[in-house]
């Protein structure tokens, strides 16, 4: 994946699944490598995340950790860790807001199948306009018809990492 001139500008919204790497959780994602996807944050302008993503990040940090030793370390540093994303200027951490509960009002009516978590992440991203995720119930909801009637679904690319590399980030 070459750094793409046109990526200077970019920004993503990183689901659940693509902030576990920076915590020293790997992710087991068809066709994902992990030096694509430091070149996919390092050609980004910006990187947001959610504060909910943080919440699950450590929640399934805590679920490993009981099962495989190897996560007690990586559960120990997990602050040390998010306290780098915090610094970074490139990371931008979004509360949950007004303008992201509207999107979620508009959507709830066609999202049916996606739970609160889903929702209210697909809300925040709005606010970005571009959602990296591997949620199926997200992307099946993209992908559906409901989706597509939704003025909203003109706001908003919503990507799989095979996507993604597929299309050499373009």
């Amino acid at each position: 994946m070459e750094k793409d001139k046109s990526q200077n500008n970019r920004e993503l919204l990183l689901d659940t699944t693509y902030i576990l790497p920076f915590f020293q959780v790997p992710i087991t994602v068809e066709g994902f490598e992990l030096s694509e996807f430091k070149m996919l944050i390092a050609n980004l302008s910006r990187v947001h995340l959610t504060e909910l993503s943080v919440y699950e990040a450590k929640a399934k940090l805590l679920r490993l950790s009981k099962v495989h030793r190897g996560y007690e370390k990586a559960l120990r540093v997990f602050a040390q860790n998010l306290n780098v994303l915090r610094l970074d200027e490139k990371f931008l951490f979004h509360h949950y807001t007004s303008e992201a509960d509207e999107c979620f009002n508009q959507l709830l009516p066609s999202a049916k199948r996606l739970d609160a978590f889903d929702l209210i992440i697909l809300s925040e991203a709005f606010t970005v306009g571009e959602l990296l995720t591997e949620d199926e119930d997200l992307l099946t909801f993209r992908d559906s018809d409901q989706f597509a009637q939704s003025p909203l679904s003109k706001s908003i690319r919503i990507r799989c990492w095979k996507e993604v590399a597929k299309k050499k980030l373009a």
